[in-house]
């Protein structure tokens, strides 16, 4: 579901909202938890050969984790922009906060809004854009931040190779 709120003064819209699912989900068979335990067990007893148990426990902790979030599928979260910033759920990202943003648009594999966040270790995130106009989004956001290029950092190419 899509909503515009018009300015009367503006022919953009004040407010930009729609609901996506928070991630890109990909359902994964058993054999892909098959080869997740094997793998762990493996590192686990190549850990213990080498007589570090902390790692051992390290691994075991790890690979449980990404089972669970490998299982967990994605709740769908309401998107909102406006004059303040992003809103992802309740959660407001204002837009001194953001340096770029970039819409990746391919259709019906990829549409997505990647914003560039100035902060040092969050630097990015990514937003699905669901049934929202990419053009609407773009004229938007290009009122306050500006549009530049971001590629898609190694780790997401991984965890997208992985089916996450």
């Amino acid at each position: 579901m899509l909503s515009l709120k018009y300015s009367s003064m503006q022919s953009q819209p004040k407010k930009i909202s729609w609901r996506a699912p928070e991630y890109h989900y990909h359902e994964k068979s058993s054999n892909w938890f098959w080869v997740l335990g094997i793998i762990t067990l493996a590192m686990m007893l190549a850990a213990l050969i080498l007589e570090s148990f902390l790692f051992a426990i390290l691994i075991a902790i790890s690979g449980f984790t990404i089972s669970m979030y490998g299982a967990r599928k994605p709740s769908t979260v309401t998107f909102t922009l406006d004059p303040r910033g992003i809103f992802i759920g309740e959660k407001l990202y204002d837009y001194e906060s953001m340096d770029h943003f970039w819409i990746e648009y391919a259709p019906p594999h990829r549409k997505e809004l990647l914003v560039a966040l100035k902060k040092k270790f969050s630097h990015h995130i990514t937003i699905m854009l669901g049934d929202a106009d990419p053009e609407q989004v773009r004229d938007h956001l290009i009122s306050y931040i500006k549009e530049e290029k971001i590629e898609e950092p190694l780790i997401t190419s991984i965890a997208h190779m992985m089916k996450f």
